[in-house]
């Protein structure tokens, strides 16, 4: 049985793209997944305890990431469309994330530039 957040990002992707990668994270301190295209990354928010609630908090093409940096050990800033977010992690390094949205768009059939910094 599939997961509600992994299937509102399934659904949120184009029909010929998939999800590559997941991580457990927080977004602009709502927690949630933050999954990984091989065309946009999307990060569907969790919201409840017994009573989950799920929405999808970002939805960004990799060509309008301007900027993926390592701001600390468990933080990402990420520059989107002229507006940076903040990328929180708990269980794995910052730097892990980072290296799993770089290996994600270097085959991405878009060829984003995405600048990558403080690792």
């Amino acid at each position: 049985m599939s997961q509600p957040w992994h299937d509102l990002a399934e659904k949120s992707i184009d029909p010929d793209d998939k999800i590559e990668k997941t991580y457990e994270c927080s977004f602009d301190k709502q927690n949630g997944y933050l999954c990984l295209g091989r065309k946009k990354m999307v990060f569907v928010g969790v919201k409840g305890f017994l009573k989950k609630s799920y929405n999808l908090l970002l939805d960004a093409s990799y060509t309008d990431v301007k900027e993926v940096r390592l701001a600390n050990r468990f933080k990402i800033d990420l520059l989107y469309k002229d507006k940076t977010h903040s990328i929180e992690t708990s269980d794995v390094s910052a730097k892990v994330v980072i290296q799993g949205i770089e290996n994600v768009t270097k085959s991405s059939p878009l060829q984003p530039h995405i600048v990558f910094s403080g690792l």
